[in-house]
């Protein structure tokens, strides 16, 4: 949970020193989707099996936070703020959104 979150971040600022913003944070969120899935519904939510359609929408919600990852740090970037710190700005914005979504719309249970 936490530990996802924080390698999820990491990734993503190495990422930004090397490549543009869409590309990074394309790449920091298939880390994110690829662990994230398991380690949420599992471990977080406490979900005892997880359905294809459970898959299907924590998909469609990872690609609607990499588009608004992204381009939150490309607004913060053109308005002057280093790309890098303008991802540690949106952190706090991005866990509760995550936390949030998953609870409500992704991992609910019955």
């Amino acid at each position: 949970e936490k530990i996802i979150f924080l390698i999820t971040n990491l990734v993503l600022q190495l990422l930004l020193l090397l490549f543009p913003i869409f590309i990074s944070t394309i790449l920091s969120q298939l880390v994110n989707t690829s662990l994230g899935v398991y380690f949420y519904g599992k471990k977080v939510f406490k979900f005892k099996k997880i359905t294809p359609f459970d898959i299907k929408k924590y998909l469609l919600f990872a690609i609607v936070l990499w588009i608004s990852n992204s381009f939150l740090i490309k607004l913060l970037n053109d308005y002057g703020i280093n790309k890098n710190i303008s991802e540690i700005l949106i952190v706090p914005w991005k866990a509760y959104s995550s936390y949030y979504f998953q609870n409500k719309f992704i991992f609910v249970k019955d």
